[in-house]
């Protein structure tokens, strides 16, 4: 049986390129939102101790196939190129299962 996954990748984009780095996110949402398997996309801003920005995104799949299928794919190569020149340092992706009996509310 295949479980969901959830991947949380915190970003931080230089701060003189900020813009640029919102504009990507925005065009990950749109390139794989309806990707077969893809559940849910999120982000946001944060500001870490030093005043610098970070974008933490959240992402759910069907499973782990559906997550493969996404990096693997060449639009998801591309665009993590494009990353590179944007960020202070790489990011830290963590990826997990949901813990059973945890279920997402919707209130």
């Amino acid at each position: 049986m295949s479980e969901e996954v959830n991947v949380v990748v915190i970003h931080y984009p230089k701060p003189e390129r900020i813009q640029e780095f919102r504009d990507l996110v925005l065009r990950v949402k749109n390139t794989f939102k309806h990707s077969p398997g893809t559940i849910g996309q999120h982000a946001f801003e944060v500001k870490n101790a030093e005043g610098g920005p970070e974008i933490v995104v959240t992402e759910r799949y069907k499973d782990h196939a559906s997550l493969e299928k996404v990096v693997s794919s060449d639009e998801f190569k591309e665009i993590s190129k494009l990353v590179i020149e944007l960020v202070r340092q790489p990011p830290r992706a963590i990826t997990g299962t949901p813990l059973p009996g945890v279920e997402e509310s919707r209130t």
